[in-house]
């Protein structure tokens, strides 16, 4: 069985951390996905970016956002949630902060990292 690829969005100005911990995830032993590391700096006015990002998102299997406390205002967060919600992927948010994180709209329910297994999850 070929593993799942995913996309991985975040608040790139808050939360590169979190996105650190779904590609070691990926890199343990038996993992049964992969991290299609292709993160950018979100320019949501810049007509090359939109076109590269949606190419980008939509060639993965699922979208996995990591919500920390601002990411529900993060322009290219929203932006890629929207590539994938346009291309019907399934799309899981992580709660990767120990408190309270908004969850981004149309994008399904917001797990907790430390909880719930993202294996399952991809599923």
């Amino acid at each position: 069985m070929s593993k799942k690829k995913i996309f991985v969005s975040f608040d790139v100005e808050n939360d590169s951390a979190f996105k650190n911990i779904i590609v070691g995830k990926s890199q343990e032993q038996g993992a049964k996905f992969k991290v299609a590391n292709w993160s950018m700096k979100p320019d949501t006015k810049n007509p090359k970016w939109l076109k590269e990002a949606k190419f980008k998102v939509t060639r993965c299997d699922v979208m996995v956002v990591m919500v920390g406390e601002n990411t529900h205002r993060a322009p290219g967060v929203i932006k890629e949630v929207e590539f994938a919600t346009n291309a019907n992927m399934k799309i899981i948010q992580i709660n990767a902060t120990d408190g309270d994180a908004h969850s981004i709209n149309d994008a399904g329910v917001a797990y907790d990292l430390k909880s719930d297994d993202l294996a399952e999850l991809l599923n």
